[in-house]
């Protein structure tokens, strides 16, 4: 009975608690689900889905710098099933890939906006708009 897998209960929190700490948070939100997975060494990963009024989500997607090549974005399968509410996905195709779900016709933002913080490590990622005042944050470490 020895297992080789290292097996860390990771954190779901509804409330900002450490967030703002961990990156910086454009608007007022009005609801926030988020979680730091570091189980992997020298990496980790903040994920966060947070809704915002309509005011504020226009302002983060007019703020938010576009990428180079921009594609129809992606998220974990985990994430898209168990984190997104139905009203979000209002609109919204997607195609499984395997454990990740292609969102045919959203196309993803850099997170300038949220990567503002200082001394945070999560530098990089995307974020997601979804319907309904909803934007899916992934954020990671070097």
């Amino acid at each position: 009975m020895n297992s080789s897998s290292k097996s860390e209960k990771i954190n779901v929190s509804y409330e900002m608690g450490l967030l703002p700490k961990l990156m910086s948070i454009p608007g007022n939100p009005i609801s926030v689900k988020w979680q730091v997975d570091e189980s992997q060494e020298n990496a980790g990963n903040l994920v966060a889905l947070l809704e915002y009024s309509s005011e504020d989500k226009k302002y983060i997607l007019d703020n938010s710098n576009k990428f180079e090549n921009p594609s129809s974005d992606r998220i974990n399968a985990k994430f898209y099933d168990s984190w997104i509410p139905e009203d979000a996905k209002i609109g919204i195709e997607v195609k499984k890939l395997d454990k990740v779900y292609e969102l045919t016709k959203v196309i993803p933002l850099l997170p300038n906006l949220f990567t503002q913080t200082k001394l945070s490590p999560y530098v990089n990622g995307s974020i997601t708009p979804l319907s309904d005042g909803y934007i899916f944050i992934a954020l990671y470490s070097r």
